[in-house]
């Protein structure tokens, strides 16, 4: 039979263990989650690449909803993606494409992770609960003639790339409660000075958020 003393120490090392092992498997109370808000081309998903060339894992919010698309038989236009992710609102509240990332992120096995095109203060909140004081939202801010001017040169299939629908985009997306969820964020990172200049920028703060 172990000595009080060794009873304590014996304690305290099983607690130690438990909690290497909940931050390694990514237990729920230690995984933090970074959460990328920004309209269209502002610089989210340069923003998540650059974390996940450190290796940390990346969950995109539109690859939900071009899953869903491509499920209709439709193609990934512009048009198609924003009319199956106003339908998945619809339908499932204005969090749906949130709750189903929470899902595939209880599956990480990491500490940390990111998540790329957060449009919706729903979303933040959405997060908020699941996560509480680990998640960390980050707003991403360009102004709007360089976020145009960008999608033009990037041409993606599902990018509105003329003005008429680019603006038509940017009300939509303001109609699920973006502009709230900009006002809200933790941080704030202008992305107009360069690429190079705004990935270090995002790599220096997540390394004080993770520090």
């Amino acid at each position: 039979m172990l000595r009080p003393d060794h009873q304590k120490l014996h304690i305290f090392l099983k607690l130690d263990t438990l909690l290497i092992n909940k931050k390694r498997y990514g237990g729920k109370f230690e995984l933090k989650v970074i959460g990328f808000i920004g309209r269209q081309a502002s610089g989210k998903t340069t923003a998540a690449k650059a974390l996940k060339n450190e290796g940390i894992p990346v969950y995109v919010m539109g690859d939900v909803v071009r899953e869903r698309t491509k499920s209709r038989g439709l193609p990934l236009t512009e048009k198609n993606i924003g009319v199956v992710a106003n339908e998945l609102r619809k339908e499932n509240g204005m969090d749906a494409i949130a709750k189903i990332l929470i899902e595939k992120i209880g599956n990480s096995g990491s500490d940390i992770v990111a998540i790329d095109g957060i449009r919706g203060i729903s979303e933040v909140k959405a997060f908020r609960k699941e996560y509480k004081r680990n998640f960390y939202s980050i707003a991403i801010i360009a102004e709007e003639e360089t976020r145009f001017n960008r999608i033009k040169n990037r041409e993606r299939s599902d990018d509105a790339v003329n003005w008429d629908r680019f603006r038509e985009k940017e009300k939509r997306e303001n109609s699920w409660g973006l502009n709230e969820a900009i006002d809200e964020s933790d941080y704030k990172i202008r992305n107009e000075n360069g690429k190079n200049r705004f990935k270090k920028r995002i790599k220096e703060l997540v390394d004080e958020i993770n520090d």
